[in-house]
């Protein structure tokens, strides 16, 4: 069964109830600690750090109110110097943000007023977190990955278990987003197996359990197990009719209409979905229910019933600019719609959103796989677009700078598309020479390759012992120590710095570090060659296993030397 929809289910709305639920642990974690016995102040400026807080989740669904009482909180931690509770309120006031680029300022401000803060298990962390979250809601999902990477090294550093197993879920999210659905399931499972067994480490188990549920079913759904997704699905239903949590009930309710809806279940897919409907008041959780409902009205032909539920998607997104790629199918269902009706210039406002998508994806470097671009992939765009404009300019003579502008964006296209498959012919002609050229040795012919004018300054002694120990350098693998330097490599061999890059100078044709890195990828490519496990592996995984301190090193190498990345070389090797 294939999947009708190229659907990443529910992935920007699970991101701010992460965001949400991390600041109430947080709040709930540094504002708790100090007095357990709270006394009601009558006058609203002497309230507690507490009070403030509490007063603030009780009335979120009021922003103007919940700002009255964050940006108190706020007044009173500067009042007070309190760089922790500073960042607390920026961390409040970051929640009522309706847009992620407002938001941003304030993660800025807790990253810089907490970054120096030594033996802090919560700051910050938090701020790399939160900024991470935002980024994904602004489609920045690479810079959303760094933060959440700098945020990871700081939670374990500090032994925050919590706030790792919440990252952990950020990065499962974007595996899903990107495609990556296998390794994102692989993710999701490893987390429920991990809260099971460490539930005693949580505040607020309930949440954790639910958020584990939700990303576990997203999974199975794209990875089209949809008995699997139901099951995981119907249990975080079940949990929240008996914690009578309304709120996860319907989120759940939600999410098995759309696996009804995957397991062509349309009657009970519509129920499901229309229950809940009320009750998801977000902006994603509206457009999540209005696409899937439209979709079920288009099987079912009921096309006035789709294009109003498609329509109202359509216009969350004019809102939010969340750019999903649910977005992209409902600019391809209104393409069709006005070219059935014959409306032209509906059409071509919408082939001008759907070009407009593409280039902020591209952008954005996702990878999105082909069946995104199976109706409208850029060549029938560019045919079919061309001749929407000698229609146009037949009937209403439209002015000259439209239709250069509208040629700019399909040069643009049209340059970016030949780049990537020319890109991709490339790519595929080093990997077969890579993969089939004859093995070579490691060890070079030393001998033939030593010049002695060029190291007449060094004994011949020398020379030969360096040499030799290089050779066994070699053949042991020793290039694989991330630790290794010409220094320290100059002590094993007990002679001097100096001496040892001359001789590598001279005998290689390269410096120290290039020669350490093309044994490493040449050791990298035989074991890929060779170990299928070895392939399973991230790239990280791998940067780290074969020496090198980070993945961005690793890749640069690898294509350094092959012309290649590593990730082409792993997918094609894997074919």
């Amino acid at each position: 069964m294939t999947l009708s929809t190229n659907l990443k289910p529910r992935i920007l709305n699970n991101t701010i109830i992460t965001f949400n639920l991390l600041f109430y642990l947080i709040i709930s974690q540094t504002t708790s600690a100090q007095n357990n016995n709270l006394k009601t102040s009558d006058s609203l400026k002497n309230k507690s750090y507490e009070e403030y807080a509490s007063l603030f989740y009780k009335n979120q669904n009021d922003s103007i109110t919940a700002y009255k009482y964050a940006n108190l909180y706020l007044t009173k931690a500067k009042k007070e110097k309190d760089i922790i509770r500073t960042a607390n309120a920026y961390s409040l006031l970051a929640t009522l943000c309706s847009k992620p680029k407002f938001a941003i300022k304030y993660s800025d401000s807790i990253i810089n007023l907490t970054k120096n803060i030594k033996n802090n298990k919560i700051y910050p962390t938090l701020g790399y977190i939160q900024k991470g979250m935002l980024n994904e809601q602004l489609g920045n999902y690479y810079d959303a990955l760094d933060y959440y990477i700098t945020a990871n090294k700081l939670a374990v550093k500090n032994k925050n278990y919590e706030q790792t197993f919440y990252i952990k879920n950020q990065i499962g999210q974007l595996k899903l987003f990107w495609g990556d659905s296998n390794e994102a399931l692989n993710i999701f499972k490893s987390q429920l197996y991990l809260f099971t067994n460490n539930k005693e480490k949580f505040k607020d188990k309930n949440a954790a359990y639910y958020k584990t549920l939700f990303n576990l079913s997203n999974a199975y759904i794209l990875n089209e197990k949809l008995d699997s997704a139901l099951f995981f699905s119907t249990k975080g239903l079940n949990k929240g009719f008996e914690n009578n949590d309304l709120f996860q009930y319907n989120r759940f309710l939600s999410q098995t209409g759309e696996i009804f809806y995957y397991k062509n279940e349309l009657k009970k897919a519509y129920d499901s979905i229309i229950k809940a409907f009320p009750f998801e008041t977000s902006y994603n959780a509206q457009f999540n229910n209005h696409f899937i409902l439209g979709n079920i009205f288009k099987k079912q032909h009921n096309e006035v019933s789709a294009y109003y539920h498609f329509s109202k998607a359509d216009s969350i997104y004019n809102l939010t600019m969340d750019v999903v790629p649910e977005v992209r199918e409902i600019q391809e269902y209104f393409i069709n719609y006005y070219k059935l009706k014959g409306d032209i210039k509906n059409q071509l406002k919408y082939i001008n959103r759907l070009l407009h998508l593409d280039s902020i994806i591209h952008n954005n470097h996702l990878n999105l796989n082909e069946t995104i671009f199976k109706k409208y992939d850029t060549p029938l765009l560019l045919a079919e677009k061309q001749e929407l404009i000698t229609h146009l300019k037949e009937k209403e003579k439209k002015t000259s700078f439209i239709i250069y502008g509208l040629v700019g964006i399909l040069l643009i296209i049209f340059f970016f598309s030949f780049r990537f498959f020319k890109n991709q012919r490339t790519y595929k002609k080093r990997f077969k020479k890579l993969l089939f050229e004859q093995k070579k040795e490691i060890e070079n012919n030393i001998e033939n390759k030593t010049n002695s004018n060029e190291l007449h300054e060094i004994s011949k002694d020398i020379v030969d012992a360096i040499l030799f120990n290089l050779k066994k350098f070699e053949k042991n693998n020793g290039f694989i120590n991330n630790q290794i330097t010409l220094a320290n490599l100059a002590t094993d061999f007990n002679t001097n710095s100096r001496y040892l890059s001359k001789i590598i100078n001279v005998n290689k044709q390269k410096n120290f570090s290039t020669y350490i890195a093309d044994l490493r990828i040449e050791y990298c490519i035989k074991k890929l060659k060779e170990d299928i496990t070895f392939r399973k592996y991230s790239v990280k995984a791998i940067s780290s296993e074969i020496g090198f301190n980070n993945a961005e090193t690793f890749s640069k190498a690898f294509y350094k030397k092959t012309g290649i990345y590593p990730s082409y070389f792993i997918k094609e090797i894997e074919k």
